[in-house]
């Protein structure tokens, strides 16, 4: 085969591989943006936006309160497959005076873990599962552990359950929404969560969880080590 025609020949073969690449990267980042769509409806007048990685993130209200509900792509760590996790925050002000952060199955690649923001190493209930890591901060953050400890113990008994966090600013559970494909992420660098979509119900589970974590903060006028 002469020489010209072979490079015409890899030329156009490269040509053909970028068209479907692009190709499948549309494709991929129509599916991450619309990965929120089954629950647009939970919350009240929802806000969507597109973060830097091009997942969705909403902003909305639900029974009046505000909420923040995210998708956060795990991909740093080799010890297991991508992680895709959904974080629900409830935004508002709480009267404690100290924060707790309690992780499930610690990696040490854990980049959105709120641990790595406070200092003080706290000691799990021992009704708690023995893969918990749990940080505080302030004088109130054992307090705050206490007083969630019972209902926290339930929800980690479902292996989905991630992170469960409360502060001044309000409250926060992450919760595993899909695991991807390691070949996907090691050979063709996509981050690919397939067939991820996140429903009504159980983003109403979260909320739920959230919510019921309020109430246990404001059954006493203030959770403190007083």
């Amino acid at each position: 085969m002469p020489l010209t025609l072979a490079a015409l020949l890899l030329a156009a073969a490269v040509s053909i591989l970028i068209l479907f690449g692009r190709r499948e990267a549309r494709v991929a980042a129509a599916t991450r943006h619309s990965m929120l769509d089954p629950s647009l409806k939970v919350l009240d007048t929802p806000k969507v936006e597109i973060d830097a990685c091009g997942f969705p993130k909403m902003d909305g209200k639900f029974r009046g309160r505000s909420f923040r509900v995210a998708l956060i792509p795990d991909t740093l760590t080799f010890r297991r497959l991508p992680q895709l996790w959904l974080a629900v925050t409830l935004k508002r002000k709480l009267p404690v005076d100290g924060s707790v952060a309690i992780l499930v199955r610690q990696s040490g690649a854990d980049y959105f873990s709120l641990t790595d923001h406070f200092n003080e190493r706290l000691a799990a209930p021992e009704i708690f599962p023995k893969v918990c890591f749990i940080k505080g901060d302030g004088p109130g953050a054992r307090h705050i552990l206490d007083r969630i400890a019972p209902y926290v113990a339930s929800l980690l008994r479902d292996p989905h359950f991630k992170e469960i966090a409360v502060t001044p600013r309000g409250i926060r559970i992450m919760r595993q929404l899909a695991q991807g494909k390691r070949g996907d992420h090691l050979i063709l660098r996509q981050i690919v969560f397939e067939g991820a979509r996140l429903d009504p119900e159980g983003l109403e589970d979260v909320i739920a969880a959230v919510l019921e974590i309020e109430d246990l903060l404001l059954n006493v006028k203030l959770v403190s080590a007083a």
